[in-house]
């Protein structure tokens, strides 16, 4: 069956399966057809932005995203993952206004928030140790985890450099 002809809701799940098994490109096809369908989905338009951020579309993914938290501004996931692109763009005073409302979370999401806050800062030492912390809490989203231990390998890098 083509993807024209599936429900939006298997449309989701098939960019869904994508997103996990990292084929990119045809999850931000599916995306795309889910918004098509239905435009004002702002969590497909977070996933579609993210999937733009993976790709290397950075200013396509800060904008989306900037879209959808005018929108919606506590999806503190997206605030946090707003905020991690713009430090990665080298704009660290903007992602600390963006992370400010997650600081204060007890969750790793809060400690990631907290390690991306010491990296705008300047503060690469400090922010690995507080992912590295926040690394032995339960995590409630592994992706999310991956994402902040190669973040810091990569500080490590640089910092060797």
């Amino acid at each position: 069956m083509t993807p024209d002809r599936l429900a939006t809701a298997d449309l989701l799940r098939l960019a869904l399966d994508a997103i996990h098994q990292a084929r990119d490109v045809e999850a931000v096809r599916l995306l795309q057809r889910v918004l098509e369908r239905e435009p004002d989905n702002l969590h497909v338009q977070y996933l579609l932005a993210i999937q733009h951020a993976q790709l290397g579309l950075f200013d396509r993914a800060e904008e989306r995203l900037r879209a959808v938290l005018e929108v919606l501004p506590e999806f503190v996931v997206a605030r946090f993952q707003l905020a991690q692109l713009l430090l990665m763009r080298g704009t660290a005073k903007d992602a600390r206004e963006w992370l400010a409302p997650v600081l204060a979370q007890a969750d790793p999401l809060g400690a990631y928030a907290r390690g991306l806050s010491a990296a705008a800062e300047g503060d690469l030492d400090r922010a690995c140790a507080v992912l590295e912390a926040a690394l032995r809490l339960p995590q409630p989203v592994p992706a999310l985890a991956g994402d902040m231990r190669r973040l810091c390998e990569q500080w490590r890098e640089t910092a060797t450099a």
